[in-house]
């Protein structure tokens, strides 16, 4: 469905899940990314790979459950705890890592603004609304073409500013974005035997 489209993904998601199927560029791991580690102590604003280290740990356990003492993850600055760099454990390391990710769906969004967008909202719940839905909702009422809709399969709260602009499907996610792309793929035909 985004083939051949302007698009960008913001994410609360740290599975990585997103960069896997798109360039980092046209991704923002607003709450971290498992790839990474942190200091737990966050004694430096660094993060390195994790990808590697956890790799080996894994290896290293073989068919048991213990780790190597040597192969522990410590931060090579203070030789404190390395800790996975994500949002959720109380320590999350919000600097220059984050400020990029923050950076790139803002030099986005603005660089937009005055052009028809559709904030497109999947699976969003209430939990931590300031994130994602409550952005998309007042960057829906500020821009003056953009539209908003939220598929998720329990909330059908729409602010009644956002009556005229926006929408919310309760469903499954898969099944409406089946249905969308039939419906692309029909008109697609359609258009090209017109």
């Amino acid at each position: 469905m985004l083939k051949g489209k302007d698009f960008f993904i913001l994410t609360t998601n740290q599975d990585t899940q997103f960069v896997k199927l798109y360039p980092e560029e046209k991704v923002a791991e607003i709450q971290g990314d498992h790839r990474f580690f942190q200091c737990a102590a966050c004694c430096t604003d660094d993060t390195w790979d994790a990808v590697k280290p956890v790799a080996d740990m894994v290896a290293a356990m073989g068919d048991g459950t213990r780790i190597p003492t040597e192969l522990i993850p410590k931060y090579p600055h203070c030789g404190g705890e390395a800790f996975p760099w994500v949002r959720g454990y109380g320590n999350f390391l919000q600097g220059k890592k984050y400020e990029e990710q923050y950076e790139k769906i803002s030099r986005y969004v603005l660089e937009r603004k005055e052009h028809k967008i559709l904030f497109l909202e999947l699976g969003v719940g209430r939990i931590t609304p300031m994130f994602i839905q409550e952005p998309f909702w007042n960057l829906t009422h500020s821009f003056p073409h953009a539209r908003y809709i939220a598929i998720n399969n329990k909330y059908d709260f729409l602010p009644k500013q956002l009556e005229d602009k926006g929408m919310t499907i309760v469903a499954d996610i898969g099944k409406v974005l089946q249905d969308a792309r039939f419906v692309m793929t029909e008109n697609e035909e359609v258009t090209s035997h017109a």
